[in-house]
């Protein structure tokens, strides 16, 4: 037997793992815990009191988790990095109406080497 080897087995390393918490990954995760804490919050203020509201006070803690979780899933994770502020501009807008390149809104370029580059008439 060859009990003087080393064995070297395949481990789970940090660097192949991903990081996140309930399928929110990254600094996504802060969205999630703020959200917990707000819902947490909006639970305490609405569950206490003379005749308090089990039932409403659930559905409004709940609203900070689903706006968040939509905002994320739907405009952060597994998308480009600024695909949310994009979207966003691009709806603001499509919704004003406003052409986005008018050329009331774009500037003329005086560009002195270009100007010296243009073709000139030849006079007979």
């Amino acid at each position: 037997m060859e009990e003087g080897r080393v064995r070297l087995h395949e481990t789970n390393e940090g660097r192949d793992t991903q990081q996140g918490i309930a399928g929110f990954e990254g600094a996504n995760a802060f969205y999630f815990m703020l959200a917990i804490g707000l819902g947490l919050l909006l639970f305490r203020k609405f569950s206490e009191g003379a005749n308090p509201n089990m039932s409403m006070a659930m559905i409004i803690a709940a609203i900070p988790m689903v706006v968040v979780s939509a905002y994320v899933f739907g405009l952060k994770q597994g998308k480009p990095p600024s695909y949310d502020v994009e979207l966003g501009e691009w709806l603001i807008i499509k919704l004003s109406q406003a052409p986005y390149f008018s050329p009331r809104q774009a500037e003329k370029l005086s560009l002195p080497w270009f100007e010296d580059q243009k073709p000139k008439k030849e006079e007979d």
